[in-house]
């Protein structure tokens, strides 16, 4: 078992939580903790589903205990149906069947500690998950970006990549900086991979911010300057430079 002072921070660090001096301690812990980096890759998707969910439902959701966790409980979720958890809103039954069936037994007490966050950031006021700000209705509201804000990406397609990005106003531009892991196996070159970021305005159409290569297993902070202003912007998203696919996708406004 992982007992080190960082084993608890994954669920803080992929929901924007921590400060900017625990995180950048902490994203340099991941630099050499295999663990850890796969305890946030198995979260990378989480921002999205708990963005669906209202402050009510967050507060009330109900997971197992610690002791009730382990192989036979993810083998009792059916392929199809609804998750046996009675605590789990409807919103979000679906998407957490999935990741259940796909995750580690360890992935439930991950959850439980990511769903204690996001309830008390909820009791603290409402914060904003994956983008998306937490409100009483069933409906998620997108955040409204007028200062410097820090939006999580989603996954979009299957990528091993973790990614926040930092966005702020620069006159009639915007600021972006991206904060991303890349995990893969082994240091040989050909498993890196070239990426590339771009701002998606209102109107659908995209600008290219900057390029980068991630390396395996490294902390990278690509950034740059969108030539739209802020209130223009619809997403920030990370594209694959071969294919053009896009890999992971913030919602900015």
């Amino acid at each position: 078992m992982t007992t080190h002072r960082y084993a608890e921070w994954d669920a803080a660090y992929v929901l924007g939580a921590l400060s900017s001096a625990d995180r950048r301690d902490y994203e340099d812990h991941l630099a050499g903790c295999a663990p850890c980096r796969d305890a946030v890759a198995e979260l990378a998707g989480m921002p999205g589903l708990l963005g669906a969910v209202s402050a009510v439902e967050v507060l009330a959701i109900d997971t197992p205990e610690p002791d009730d966790i382990g192989p036979a409980h993810l083998a009792a979720v059916p392929s199809t149906g609804a998750v046996p958890e009675p605590g789990v809103p409807q919103s979000v039954q679906q998407g957490l069947k999935q990741s259940l069936r796909q995750g580690s037994p360890r992935f439930w007490e991950r959850g439980r500690r990511w769903l204690a966050v996001a309830a008390a950031l909820v009791a603290l006021g409402g914060a904003g998950l994956g983008g998306y700000a937490l409100s009483e209705s069933q409906q998620p509201t997108r955040s409204v970006v007028s200062g410097p804000t820090r939006l999580a990406f989603s996954p979009v397609s299957s990528s091993t990549m973790t990614a926040v990005v930092d966005v702020a106003p620069v006159g009639d531009r915007t600021s972006i900086k991206v904060e991303c892991q890349y995990s893969a196996y082994g240091q040989d070159p050909s498993s890196w991979a070239d990426y590339s970021v771009w701002a998606v305005g209102r109107d659908g159409k995209a600008g290219l911010v900057t390029t980068w290569r991630a390396r395996p297993d490294r902390v990278m902070r690509p950034s740059g300057t969108a030539a739209i202003p802020v209130s223009q912007l619809a997403a920030i998203e990370i594209r694959s430079v071969g294919s053009g696919q896009t890999v992971m996708r913030a919602a900015v406004g």
